[in-house]
């Protein structure tokens, strides 16, 4: 029998994946490990004359219409697809019979895991991964936000994000975020910051199209730059030669020889500093959306469309990939062509 999301009877605290369970050899009811040797017996042992079966009274009363959260117990409706306290994805909560019966006839023997399985082993072989990382569902992230509602907006990676904004919310700390950094708008954009990835997308978009544009259109000087510099390599005037070469070019070609270097350091800085904040502007975004959901539901429940208008958008980072790829390549094709 599954008894994730059922309670202990003598601390009446939900069973998780990981906890310490011993079952009753007369009637089967789960307890923790802890809780049945401070009792010294079942808390049900009073009706154990009357033949008393757990088992058989928890299938009675099984509720089709909602579904327990495998990380922290709370009921959820059936249609939910996280659980409104902790975020934790939701599977089907059907009680399972798997018990190994002992010799005696009857329920699985004492001190045994769930499922009849010794204690110390993984439930199912798998364990559950908590979505935010230990942090209550309850924790007040500002604004009338909670920890738990801003795991559904996340919904993927939250337990790197909601340890993240717990830290910043309650030490002023945060990580420098390094996917942000390598791919800073399109990963806003990735994470449905539209008007931020929008902007520092076009920019970076920009940059590309400025570098794109200067080797097609000046290809001939970069080559004589190229040419100088390897001439040069080979004597002991390299510097002086540079010195004459740059002498013979126009304030407008120099310039266009260090744009290229200018603005991959404008685009390297520009990396940083994404890295650097954009957990703490992630962090302020999904709040004010959530905050706006909430006021602005429109007769639908709140944690439904908080499940569907977060995450991330993937067929817009596919396409920005695919975008970035054709601008990257697209003048070393064209100069092959010229």
């Amino acid at each position: 029998m599954d008894y994730i999301g059922k309670k202990c009877p003598v601390c009446q605290k939900y069973f998780h994946a990981d906890d310490d369970i011993v079952v009753c050899p007369e009637c089967g009811t789960p307890h923790h490990r802890e809780c049945y040797e401070q009792t010294g017996h079942c808390f049900n042992e009073n009706m154990h004359a009357q033949g008393y079966d757990y088992q058989a009274e928890n299938d009675d009363a099984a509720d089709e219409n909602v579904r327990i959260c495998p990380s922290c117990g709370k009921n959820n409706d059936k249609d939910s697809f996280f659980c409104k306290n902790c975020g934790a994805a939701l599977t089907e909560n059907k009680s399972q019979t798997n018990q190994q019966q002992n010799p005696a006839g009857g329920a699985s023997a004492p001190f045994t895991g769930q499922n009849g399985q010794p204690n110390g082993m993984p439930f199912g072989a798998a364990a559950f991964m908590d979505p935010l990382a230990g942090v209550p569902g309850d924790t007040d992230f500002g604004d009338g936000v909670t920890a738990g509602e801003a795991a559904k907006y996340v919904k993927q990676n939250t337990p790197y994000f909601i340890r993240v904004f717990n830290n910043i919310r309650n030490f002023n700390k945060s990580k420098f975020n390094f996917s942000a950094a390598i791919f800073t708008g399109g990963y806003m954009l990735y994470r449905k910051m539209y008007k931020l990835g929008a902007l520092f997308a076009g920019l970076q978009l920009l940059m590309l199209i400025v570098e794109s544009y200067i080797t097609i259109a000046y290809s001939s000087l970069f080559t004589n730059f190229m040419e100088v510099y390897a001439n040069s390599m080979s004597t002991q005037d390299m510097v002086s030669n540079f010195i004459q070469f740059m002498q013979q070019c126009s304030f407008a070609e120099i310039l266009v020889l260090y744009l290229p270097t200018l603005i991959e350091i404008a685009r390297v800085v520009m990396m940083i500093v994404i890295g650097i904040c954009f957990n703490r502007m992630y962090f302020k975004h999904c709040k004010k959306q959530i905050v706006k959901i909430k006021e602005n539901s429109d007769g639908e429940n709140p944690e439904t469309v908080l499940q569907t208008k977060g995450g991330v958008n993937i067929a817009l980072a596919i396409s920005l990939l695919a975008a970035y790829i054709i601008i990257v390549y697209l003048p070393n094709i064209l100069t092959n062509f010229l």
